[in-house]
């Protein structure tokens, strides 16, 4: 009989599993459902590869749900790295602080088909030292992580045709070198092409030739209302056209949850399904955000000054290490200062140009940061509110400081902070959400789901998506996703196999 899959969500992790669980059955059809509408052809390609400016201002105002009706796009996006400053174009605000918390008056999501997959700027770090999740076996996880990578398409570039970017680099690497805290290129998921650019990889590359598939159907603009149970087990879930306001329930023989960190928790609460642990642990990287204008004296002259130049091409990483630098940077170079300077600022049209530098520091995870869900005051689509419990600890504010000096060393080797700088960034900025539904190697209450990311207690309901991340991670989750997910929908397709029928088909 013909396994039926459910997977609600179209970013870089529902496509995983659907391009992974059409590879390993035969007899398997998939249904992906997304809320938003299609941004980008083909499906989930990213926006920095739309060739107009216009054509990617349109595709960003589309993914800002029920806020891109009123024809006004986010924060202009400007010079950006991703865990380094937040894009908002692209992307709305999620959810509202709780009584007594400051809560993340930052957090957003993106809304479309790829999700934000669609936005991101394919920054691919790996996790290291304690950003691994310890219970999974070592080698394993790291031929995982490998696979993520050729599913994303990583490249490590060589800073070729980028000498600004090759100067800043080594003059940070000379810095650093007498502490052994290691500086090299930022390997990013993209393609180059024969001119020398980068093809950015989106959710697209993921799906590969999934979506030509007689056994794969997505369907855009439908959202997931509520999972569908039979005593314990979910057998489907109910879904909305957001068009035409028509609901219907669709049966499967298992449904995987990709909703981002923030709505996957939502749904499952809105379905009756409940742990302890459930959208709590709330995690990301806190970020501290300077801009540097360059020393005259230490870039090469461009060549051609009025040819256009992307920055995050040659991106420098300041690496993670557990003893000498328990912190992830990213530092870039533009003409064109990222952060709005004022007229009469000394450091308007600085001649050698501006570096943009994020360092993203881990937040551990605490019961209470968390999100609630209020039943009573439900958002736009009748799904429960959230509520956002969060705040940095003393733990926290001295990694900060930490981060203060080395950052300063790096600023002071390449040139002079712009006046204000550096600033923390508000909560939620960094858009990698973790924890809210984390794996965990035991039912103890501490996690939602399984090593295979299967819900504790729940068959039929696996889970993906960076909120599945248990760690204080300070690095872009996006390949731990990916990698994570790769696993989920191997355990799943043999799951699958082993069971010809199961209650959701075979009540049909």
């Amino acid at each position: 009989m013909t396994a039926r899959i459910l997977i609600v969500g179209s970013g870089p992790t529902g496509a995983t599993h659907a391009r992974v669980l059409l590879e390993r059955l035969t007899d398997v059809s998939v249904l992906m459902v997304e809320a938003g509408p299609l941004v980008t052809r083909p499906a989930g390609m990213n926006v920095k590869n739309v060739p107009d400016a216009e054509g990617q201002a349109a595709a960003r105002l589309a993914s800002q749900g029920r806020s891109s009706e009123s024809g006004v796009s986010g924060i202009p996006g400007g010079v950006v790295v991703e865990g380094t400053v937040t894009a908002r174009q692209g992307t709305h605000l999620i959810g509202t602080a709780a009584d007594g918390s400051p809560g993340m008056p930052a957090a957003a999501g993106a809304t479309c088909v790829g999700g934000q997959g669609v936005h991101w700027t394919c920054a691919t770090p790996r996790p290291v030292g304690s950003e691994r999740i310890p219970f999974l076996d070592a080698g394993e996880w790291d031929a995982l992580v490998a696979e993520a990578e050729e599913l994303l398409h990583v490249h490590r570039p060589s800073f070729e045709g980028s000498p600004q970017a090759a100067a800043i680099l080594e003059t940070v690497r000379a810095e650093f070198a007498p502490d052994g805290i290691t500086v090299r290129p930022l390997p990013v998921a993209a393609d180059p092409r024969p001119d020398g650019s980068l093809r950015w990889s989106g959710t697209d590359v993921v799906l590969d030739g999934v979506p030509d598939d007689e056994r794969f159907t997505l369907r855009t603009e439908t959202l997931c209302v509520r999972l569908v149970r039979e005593g314990d087990r979910v057998v489907g879930a109910v879904l909305r056209d957001l068009r035409t306001g028509a609901e219907e329930e669709v049966r499967a023989d298992a449904v995987v949850v990709a909703a981002d960190a923030l709505r996957t928790p939502q749904l499952l609460w809105a379905s009756g399904i409940r742990p302890d642990a459930l959208g709590r642990y709330l995690t990301e990287h806190p970020l501290l955000f300077a801009v540097v204008a360059v020393r005259p004296d230490l870039l090469p002259e461009r060549e051609d000054p009025g040819a256009p130049v992307d920055p995050i091409r040659a991106i420098v990483s300041v690496g993670f290490d557990e003893e000498r630098h328990p912190y992830h940077a990213q530092l870039m170079w533009n003409p064109v200062s990222p952060a709005p300077l004022p007229e009469g600022s000394r450091f308007r049209d600085n001649p050698a140009g501006y570096v943009g530098m994020g360092w993203g520091i881990r937040k551990w995870p605490r019961p209470e940061d968390r999100l609630t869900f209020e039943d009573d005051r439900p958002d736009e689509h009748g799904l429960p509110g959230i509520r956002i419990a969060y705040e940095l600890t003393e733990r926290e504010e001295a990694e900060f400081a930490r981060a203060r000096v080395h950052q300063a060393r790096a600023a002071a080797a390449l040139g002079e902070f712009l006046d204000g700088m550096p600033r923390v960034m508000p909560a939620g900025s960094s858009l990698h959400y973790m924890g809210t539904v984390r794996m965990g190697p035991a039912d103890d209450g501490t996690s939602v789901c399984d090593p295979d990311s299967r819900v504790w207690g729940v068959p039929g309901l696996v889970l993906a998506g960076n909120g599945l991340i248990p760690t204080a991670n300070s690095c872009n989750p996006t390949l731990t996703s990916v990698a994570l997910a790769i696993r989920a929908a191997r355990a799943l397709a043999a799951d699958l196999a082993a069971l010809p029928a199961v209650a959701g088909a075979a009540a049909e």
